[in-house]
């Protein structure tokens, strides 16, 4: 060990052999704490003493040995019979009479000790050394004094050296010698921070490592050299400064080992106290000390004082997790089981959170159960799952499971785990389902509880079983499932009702399971505005902060879908990211993937696909396709769609091959999913598959009375996948019924329908009808169908000799003040004229412009690369190209004016 911070001791020790050397006797007395570096002081001093020609006697108390009478004057007389004086030491048979006897030490065999030194002294200066003097025996201590107090006149330098935990053991000796003219007191103590710096500058080891850390080493070693060593040790072990930590010291074997020997070196009671330290963990307090020890809280305070003065606690407590873990493995394994019990029981009995009390138990896992403990590890686990602990909650619940006496607290205990861990991973949380469907229909499980079996049940596509329970509790709570609905409309306090909202969600999710008895899908989209609407009570944020039950089917998910379909994307956006925030639905993988879900729809709605397909991406790597039940068609449909508006029909195809269950297609779910399999089929040139799919869509939702743009917009593929083909006659049949239906009230749908009118109409009613468009999808927000309007608005103005006026309103100004574009799908003739080129577009290259022409024009990554005889990759790396140089976000925000470097055609529809 090197010494660091000791050069005034030993200065000391110095000044005082001198005083030897000129006959003059000295008692030093050096105190401090175990692993503070006293051994370490004397042996350095003892070194100098032996160099210089000095004599040194040195002997060892023992824990093991404080029992054995005269054991250190034993180790003495051998040691001064090594050394060889004339007279003689007391022979071993002497010592061995004495030891064997009672009473005082005989006189006789004190003198002889003290005779021997005396005459080693004469022949040159003499240093006796007896380290760890706290744990000689009473006998050898009687000794001890009667030599000290004699060795002023003599060449004699007593060092002696004991641990500050033990200083009660030592008080008949200081007692006699403290007060000696001669007698002088060292007291060491843990290393300051400076200390610690030099200590770890001076060792090659670390003397490399960040001076932000060197609070680190102090605060984990607690200044203790023995603890430091042992870190500098483990440090050394691992090689080379990391890089993220920049020399943090990381605990190891070598620590554990030091921080135990260090330990067990102190008093029994220290030992007792830094055990209940380590087992009350964040909790530990004096008092709760006290309590499990039965001892009074001075006492406790005393013995976490000379804790802290060893280094063994620093700060409040242990200086890193490591070393409480290390005391804690040291506690026998027979004793911590009952330890951990009755810490659980103070813990609670003090006020503790319930989740601190439910770690000890679950730690603990005693046989030994109290009548509390369920009630506890239930309170716990909805702390946890309040603040998006899943998996703790799901612990405690499970624990819980399994230690209730009583069948009813045992099914509302399973349905509560069930729930929990149905955010964790679905396809788990089924394996309790038969359990709890027994329990339902026995009457243990009632009222909300029952309803976590109802909702597991439908988001699986179990609905008969579904609906068998379900009237089970209707029937129960007096409530009528024919009764609760009805086409006309619906009371706004029967919302508050937990079984009729699952009894909504069991007919919007199986249609055809009650026809006529309940409430249509149509019903459900009203429903859904009015749960939007209830955020407008008094406490507006209740609803979609989603502070109800936790399950499959949640309002907030409800009114999110709905502010969608409304086109209210920006609300949307700002309230599933606001949720994404908070950590308790970030931590739920579940409620994560919904909330992303939710962001994917909003995204590809304004058009953008980019951040449309990363956000469906995450939803469907969070948990995998088995846990997302029947309603894997949603986020599945989203990474589709944006994959295939984006052009990247690879990954299209990949999310196209992953498996969705056939039962999925008996459910409105499934309508988004043949919407995204349609609009594939459309961009890979496959029309009269695309129409199939969009019209097998169609035909559910009529079925279903589900017939609604806001949910899927089928009508207006359809009329895409006729203009594809080439049938214009039916396109424009298609889409005037369609226009007549939706009305005159601008929406998404009326701007896309216009806009296809305007296709395969008369040319005289185009631009009138492209305009039109361009207003509505420009309120929409939806960047992607508002660009693709407005390039074939360009086409019809340029028709009619106009000039667009565009170039005034959008930020990019010159870009838009171009030449009008040449139609979309027919080839513009003569050359461009490079006057007529605006600056912006100048910077781009031949190559990025044809390649920008086709992406305003609306056309996919995948067409422009077929027309242009060009991989996909080269059509991405030309677009961000673009996109850098013109300082725009994304395809959306191109200039119309890049439509006229068109050289080929794109389809008369993209996506």
């Amino acid at each position: 060990m090197k010494l660091s911070e000791r050069d005034e001791e030993l200065g000391l020790l110095r000044r005082l052999y001198r005083g030897c050397v000129a006959g003059k006797g000295s008692l030093v007395i050096t105190n401090g704490p175990v692993g503070c570096g006293k051994t370490a002081l004397i042996q350095t001093f003892v070194g100098q003493v032996t160099e210089q020609g000095g004599a040194v006697l040195s002997v060892t108390g023992s824990a093991s040995e404080s029992l054995d009478r005269l054991g250190l004057v034993d180790q003495l007389v051998t040691a001064m019979g090594a050394a060889g004086p004339a007279g003689g030491p007391p022979d071993a048979a002497e010592v061995a009479r004495a030891a064997e006897a009672s009473g005082p030490v005989p006189r006789a065999l004190m003198r002889r000790v003290y005779r021997a030194v005396a005459e080693l002294a004469g022949k040159q200066p003499l240093v006796l050394h007896v380290d760890d003097v706290h744990f000689a025996d009473e006998a050898s201590l009687q000794c001890l004094r009667y030599l000290v107090r004699r060795i002023d006149s003599l060449a004699v330098l007593v060092v002696l050296t004991e641990s500050s935990s033990h200083e009660q053991a030592l008080a008949t000796l200081h007692a006699e010698t403290l007060h000696l003219p001669y007698c002088h007191r060292i007291r060491l103590g843990p290393l300051s921070a400076e200390g610690v710096a030099g200590y770890l500058t001076g060792h090659p080891a670390t003397r490399s490592v960040a001076p932000e850390t060197v609070e680190l080493w102090a605060r984990t070693s607690g200044g203790n050299p023995l603890l430091l060593d042992a870190l500098i040790e483990d440090f050394a072990e691992r090689g080379t400064v990391d890089a993220p930590g920049r020399g943090a010291p990381v605990p190891c074997e070598s620590f554990r080992n030091a921080f135990l020997r260090c330990l067990h070196r102190c008093e029994p009671t220290l030992l007792a106290v830094a055990r209940a330290a380590a087992v009350l963990g964040r909790s530990v307090t004096p008092a709760l000390i006290g309590d499990l020890l039965g001892e009074d809280a001075t006492s406790v305070r005393r013995s976490v004082t000379d804790l802290r003065a060893a280094g063994l606690f620093s700060g409040s407590w242990y200086g890193h997790e490591r070393a409480r873990l290390t005391v804690l493995a040291d506690i026998p394994g027979k004793e911590l089981p009952a330890l951990r019990a009755r810490v659980a029981e103070l813990l609670r009995e003090s006020g503790a959170p319930a989740g601190v009390v439910a770690e000890q138990l679950l730690a603990g896992n005693d046989s030994a159960q109290a009548a509390w403990h369920p009630d506890i590890l239930r309170e716990a686990a909805r702390e946890a799952l309040a603040a998006g602990d899943i998996g703790a909650g799901v612990d405690y619940l499970r624990h819980a499971s399994g230690i209730c006496t009583d069948a009813n607290q045992e099914a509302e205990v399973i349905a509560a785990l069930a729930e929990a861990q149905w955010l964790i991973d679905p396809a788990k949380a089924s394996r309790y389902l038969p359990q709890l469907s027994r329990m339902v229909r026995a009457g243990l499980l009632t009222g909300s509880d029952a309803l976590v079996v109802v909702k597991q049940k439908v988001w699986r596509g179990e609905f008969a079983q579904a609906d068998d329970l379900l009237r089970i509790i209707e029937a129960r709570e007096g409530a009528g499932a024919e009764s609760a609905w009805d086409e006309a409309g619906y009371s706004r306090a029967v919302i508050r009702s937990d079984h009729t909202l699952v009894r909504v969600w069991l007919s919007f999710c199986c249609p055809g399971l009650r026809r006529g008895t309940t409430m249509s899908p149509r019903t459900f989209i009203r429903l859904s505005a009015d749960l939007v609407e209830l955020g407008k009570d008094p406490a507006p944020d209740e609803l979609l902060r989603g502070t109800g039950r936790a399950g499959p089917f949640a309002d907030t998910l409800v009114a999110l879908i709905f502010l969608i379909g409304a086109q209210r994307l920006d609300e949307a956006l700002l309230w599933s990211e606001r949720l994404l925030d908070e950590p308790r639905n970030r931590r739920a993988p579940m409620r994560h993937a919904f909330l992303e879900t939710i962001r994917a729809a909003a995204a590809l709605s304004r058009g953008d696909a980019a951040d449309a397909g990363e956000a469906a991406g995450t939803a469907l790597s969070l948990v995998g396709p088995e846990a997302w039940g029947i309603a894997i068609g949603l986020p599945l449909a989203l990474a589709i769609r944006a994959a295939t508006e984006s052009g990247d029909v690879d990954t299209a195809r990949t999310y196209l091959d992953l498996p969705v269950p056939m039962v999925m297609f008996g459910t409105p779910f499934a309508l988004p999913y043949l919407q995204a399999l349609g609009r594939f089929h459309l961009a890979l040139g496959r029309p009269r598959a695309a129409l199939r799919d969009f019209e097998s869509c169609g035909e559910l939702m009529t079925k279903w009375r589900l017939d609604a743009p806001e949910l899927v917009d089928w009508r207006n593929d359809a009329v895409a996948a006729l203009i594809a083909m080439g049938d214009h006659r039916r396109a424009r049949e298609r889409v005037e019924e369609h226009l007549a239906q939706l009305g005159e009230r601008p929406g998404r749908a009326r701007g896309i329908a216009l806009r296809h009118l305007a296709a395969v109409g008369p040319s005289r009613d185009r631009l009138r009808l492209l305009q039109e468009a361009v207003r509505i999808l420009d309120a929409c927000g939806d960047g992607l169908e508002l660009s693709r309007a407005r390039a074939d608005e360009e086409v019809a103005r340029r028709a009619e000799g106009q000039t667009t006026a565009l170039g005034r309103e959008h930020p990019l100004g010159a870009l838009w003040d171009a030449p009008s574009p040449p139609a979309r799908g027919a080839v513009p003739t003569g050359a461009v004229d490079p006057d007529a080129v605006p600056a912006a577009l100048a910077e781009l290259t031949d190559a990025e412009r044809r390649v920008g022409a086709l992406a305003a024009s609306g056309c996919t990554n995948r067409e422009i690369a077929d027309r242009l005889s060009i991989t996909v990759s080269t059509v991405e790396q030309h677009l961000t190209k673009i996109y850098r140089k013109l300082k725009v976000r994304g395809r959306a925000d191109l200039p119309m004016s890049l439509v006229r470097f068109s050289e080929v055609s794109c389809p008369p529809y993209g996506l």
